[in-house]
C-alpha cells in the first residue's frame, strides 16, 4: 500500500520516516515490514553486544558492524552514530569508550522498538471496538484470510492480519491460542501456524 498524495509518513521518534519510506519505494506495507523485522530481530542486540565485549571482542565487532548497517538503513541517525562510534572503539581497542556508547544503545534500541510498536498500533486498520466484543463475521473473515496467507507463505499478509487480530480485543478464552499463533507467525514458522489455526478452526466448527 502506498501513501495517498498529501499524506504524511508515520511519525516514529528516532527514525527519519520520510527517508525510510523513500528507500522502500513509498511502499507503506514494506515500510512496516522492515520496521517489524528490526523490532523482532534486534531488540536484544545491545545486551548481546555487552556480553560479547566481555567474552569475544571479535564477535562484538562483527555484531556492532551488522547493527550499524541496519540502523543506517532504517535512517535511525542518532543510534547509527552511537553504534558506528562503538564499532570504531572496538576496532581500535578503546574499551574506555564502551560504557557510554553501550548505554545509549541499551536504552535507545528497546525504546525505538516500543515507538515502532506504538506507531504501528496507532496507524493499524480499524478493528471492531473491543469494548463491544469482536464481531464474529469479521473474525471469521480475518481467520480465513490468514489461513490463505499462511498456505501461501505470504509473510507480509500474515503479519498484517495477525496485527489486526491482536488489536481487536479477542475474548480471553482465545488469547492463549492466538498468542501462540502470533509467536509462530513472528518467527516465520508458517507451517506450524497453519496447523495450529486449522486445528483451532476445526474445534470451533465441531
Amino acid at each position: 500500500m502506498d501513501l495517498s498524495p498529501g499524506d504524511q509518513p508515520p511519525s516514529i521518534p528516532g527514525i527519519d520516516s520520510a527517508e525510510l519510506l523513500e528507500r522502500v519505494g513509498e511502499d507503506l506495507d514494506l515500510f512496516w515490514e522492515v520496521l517489524s523485522e528490526f523490532s523482532d530481530s534486534y531488540r536484544d542486540t545491545p545486551a548481546q553486544l555487552a556480553a560479547a565485549l566481555d567474552q569475544d571482542p571479535a564477535a562484538a565487532r562483527q555484531l556492532a558492524h551488522t547493527l550499524k548497517g541496519v540502523l543506517g538503513n532504517l535512517a535511525a541517525t542518532e543510534l547509527f552514530v552511537a553504534c558506528a562510534a562503538l564499532h570504531e572503539a572496538i576496532r581500535e581497542n578503546h574499551p574506555e569508550r564502551y560504557p557510554a556508547l553501550l548505554a545509549t544503545l541499551i536504552q535507545g534500541i528497546p525504546a525505538l522498538c516500543d515507538a515502532i510498536a506504538g506507531a504501528r498500533t496507532a496507524t493499524a486498520p480499524d478493528a471492531p471496538d473491543p469494548g463491544a466484543g469482536v464481531d464474529q463475521d469479521w473474525l471469521e473473515e480475518r481467520y480465513a484470510a490468514l489461513r490463505l496467507a499462511l498456505e501461501g507463505h505470504r509473510a507480509r499478509d500474515c503479519k498484517t492480519l495477525a496485527e489486526e487480530l491482536a488489536a481487536a480485543g479477542l475474548p480471553a478464552a482465545d488469547r492463549p491460542f492466538f498468542d501462540e499463533l502470533h509467536a509462530l507467525i513472528r518467527t516465520y514458522r508458517f507451517k506450524e501456524a497453519q496447523t495450529l489455526l486449522e486445528h483451532y478452526l476445526a474445534q470451533k466448527t465441531a
